[in-house]
């Protein structure tokens, strides 16, 4: 610990230094001084963390250094040491927070003790200053585990410039499984999003949940007043995130994303504002990746309910039943159309689909024994509880994994080898989900280099001109047969990025996707 000593007698600051240096073995005296001024400029110079005053000072009085101590937000603690017994001077002491107030003639035991409770109230300030930042503010706050009181807002008032009793926004990002991988590029996003406005933005990873979250909070200003009596309360930080950050995000972040954002009246009900949002997360369903939701997005949508397709579940059980693979996939990508042309809710949409699978089970073990109930189960389960297509398209992947026939053979198939005759199946069975040479030899226990030479040396055709041929004829059958968008038909051929798709599209075509579907109709 750090202190000074200003008195004005020589022989009472060399009695107040044995005393502390007793108290406190590893106490470090700064310096001291015998008037006001020059122990001010020794404050402001040496910093100390206890300040050890009499009030009768020449140069500058006591009660005026406490002052200048105080409105300048030197937080050191202070014991005075005096023999002024005006009870006024003392009042005034007491009021400018000092930690104890001694007459003389100094008595060892009580300053001792006056030192070390100083000294434990600086240690508690030390780790209350390391604990005491934006970003444990508010992850305590979402996680439901913080209750601030009067103090704990004046506290924030002092440091930070709010409270939790003031309105605040909550803008949110779902990584799904790229959480771990991107957490930080969000996070670096969000920080450079906060610079340069009035307004403040404090990120917070929420692991737990797979999201990155954005605290919104103002410091004040009447510029955020007006716009109070123009728009939402936080419209103008509304407009900055969903025509500025959320595009950053969109450009920076691969795979699955979902914005959502929800003001609260209060910053501290901020944990029932992060539930609201994972409430809507699923309505992801019916948004572009990319856009900003917010409950009122969701509100305004006009909702159809969802015939079931009875005649298409008849065609799938039949295809089932002829272990055509082919025409599983159409029906398939039949049904997603379905969910697509109009606004459906997503616990529709998602009931449908379990439903249409279960059905698909039903035809299946009329001449199949199931390898796995369990997994059929936790499918179904992941496609009820999925947010994005994405994490329905997974869901299905296990589904479709655990139905082990042979869908995808072909008469031509007899002339290969037993190696290539699972991976030409693979590649019928797995093109439009993404599968690359590398996962295809692993799965078959072969190196990618042999796998490479021989299929092409048994087929006459590499792996990636196969893949990207059944592609091509994929893609122009939903161009032809669906009203889906290109992005939306990217997803279902297995391209992250619906531009790529059209540029190899018009290479193996000749026209893009856009003018083919034009052509065709």
């Amino acid at each position: 610990m750090r202190f000074v000593i200003i008195e004005k007698e020589r022989r009472t600051r060399e009695k107040i230094e044995r005393i502390v240096k007793d108290a406190c073995p590893g106490a470090v005296l700064v310096g001291t001084s015998e008037n006001g001024k020059a122990g001010w400029e020794l404050i402001c110079e040496g910093q100390p963390e206890l300040v050890i005053m009499d009030l009768l000072l020449t140069g500058m009085t006591g009660l005026s250094l406490l002052k200048k101590m105080r409105a300048e937000k030197i937080g050191a603690r202070v014991i005075i040491i005096t023999s002024d017994t005006d009870f006024n001077h003392a009042r005034q002491a007491i009021e400018l927070s000092v930690d104890n107030y001694i007459l003389k003639p100094v008595k060892t035991s009580q300053l001792k003790h006056a030192v070390l409770q100083a000294r434990d109230k600086s240690d508690e300030q030390k780790i209350l200053e390391k604990t005491f930042t934006l970003e444990n503010i508010f992850t305590g706050c979402l996680n439901g585990q913080l209750y601030p009181d009067g103090h704990f807002n004046q506290m924030a008032k002092e440091k930070f410039g709010f409270t939790l009793e003031q309105p605040g926004a909550l803008f949110s990002v779902w990584l799904g499984n790229g959480y771990t991988k991107q957490r930080d590029l969000v996070r670096e996003v969000l920080e450079n999003a906060g610079t340069g406005g009035d307004f403040c933005i404090c990120p917070v990873a929420i692991d737990t949940w797979h999201l990155m979250a954005a605290v919104i909070y103002r410091t004040g200003g009447s510029r955020s007043q007006e716009r109070q009596t123009t728009g939402g309360f936080f419209e103008y930080e509304y407009s900055v995130f969903k025509d500025h950050v959320v595009p950053s995000l969109s450009g920076s972040v691969s795979g699955e994303m979902i914005c959502l954002w929800e003001e609260t009246e209060c910053l501290s009900d901020l944990p029932e504002a992060l539930r609201r949002m994972r409430r809507i997360r699923e309505w992801n369903l019916l948004f572009e990746r990319g856009e900003l939701i917010r409950r009122e997005d969701v509100d305004k949508l006009e909702v159809i309910p969802l015939k079931y397709p009875v005649e298409l579940e008849g065609q799938m059980r039949q295809a089932v039943l002829s272990a055509n693979g082919e025409e599983m996939k159409k029906c398939y990508y039949r049904l997603y159309d379905i969910f697509r042309r109009e606004t459906h809710s997503p616990r529709d949409m998602k009931e449908c689909l379990i439903r249409f699978n279960m059905s698909v089970l039903s035809a299946y073990k009329m001449g199949h024994e199931i390898k796995s109930e369990l997994e059929i189960q936790y499918s179904m389960q992941s496609i009820a509880d999925a947010v994005s297509w994405s994490g329905i398209r997974e869901a299905m992947e296990k589904f479709t994994g655990v139905l082990e026939f042979q869908a995808f053979e072909d008469e031509n198939d007899s002339s290969l080898s037993p190696l290539i005759k699972k991976a030409v199946q693979m590649v019928r069975k797995y093109y439009d989900q993404g599968i690359t040479l590398e996962e295809m030899a692993e799965r078959l226990f072969v190196s990618e280099e042999y796998l490479s030479v021989q299929f092409k040396k048994e087929t006459g055709k590499g792996f990636t001109e196969t893949v990207r041929s059944l592609r091509i004829e994929r893609i122009k059958g939903l161009l032809l047969s669906t009203r889906l968008k290109l992005n939306q038909i990217a997803e279902l051929t297995g391209y992250t990025d619906p531009k790529y798709m059209s540029r190899v599209f018009k290479e193996e075509v000749g026209m893009l996707p856009t003018e083919f579907r034009k052509l065709s109709h």
